[in-house]
């Protein structure tokens, strides 16, 4: 990793740290808003994480006009497929015939893409996944994937000339690596526009 890189992960990771007394101060702030009424995004965190460690991104969403944000959370060792079962689960109960908006980093992101690639037609709007895990004979055809270049845990794909069905598209961000992905701007830009473009149309007018 080249000097940036370092830098960045170093902030990304002072900034895991304080996310988890942070949460609480946004729980309370989240009981005040209320449920909000904006199609569903749901977060799901990387291995070992929480739901602090994407307060940066909802805070994001929610300026770009995304006020229901729900966090999916499982078992540190449980089975991709049981908790993409769950969180199919949870998606349903939520989604009410509109669909949802699904963001996932790392671990997350492998859990939303398993279920989003079995979903009902409609029931995932968009499918947004943060340095993943991944397969290129996947075939993932509605993933926006990013990823760090300098990302040692889930290095970035090498994408043959002919393209490939594991994605729709794939951006690699420069001087990046795994934890900063959730705080690049740049990520957190692409991860609203994504989903702004994917709304159902009376929110689409709505925003």
């Amino acid at each position: 990793m080249n000097t940036t890189t370092v830098c960045r992960e170093i902030a990304a990771a002072g900034a895991l740290i304080a996310s988890y007394p942070l949460d609480w101060i946004a729980r309370q702030g989240e009981s005040l808003l209320g449920e909000g009424r904006s199609e569903p995004v749901i977060l799901a965190h990387g291995l070992g994480g929480s739901r602090a460690n994407f307060l940066a991104l909802a805070t994001y969403l929610r300026m770009a006009g995304f006020d229901k944000i729900v966090y999916f959370e499982y078992p540190r060792w449980q089975r991709v497929s049981e908790s993409a079962a769950q969180l199919g689960a949870v998606a349903d109960d939520i989604g009410k015939g509109r669909g949802v908006h699904l963001i996932g980093h790392s671990l997350g992101g492998t859990i939303a893409r398993r279920y989003a690639i079995d979903a009902r037609p409609g029931a995932v709007r968009s499918l947004v996944t943060l340095g993943s895990p991944y397969s290129l004979a996947q075939a993932s055809p509605r993933e926006l994937a990013i990823f760090g270049d300098e990302d040692p845990i889930v290095p970035p794909p090498t994408i043959p000339p002919e393209g490939s069905a594991a994605f729709e598209r794939v951006v690699i961000l420069k001087h990046t690596g795994h934890l900063a992905l959730i705080y690049h701007p740049e990520a957190l830009r692409l991860a609203a526009t994504e989903l702004r473009a994917n709304r159902a149309s009376a929110d689409r007018a709505a925003a």
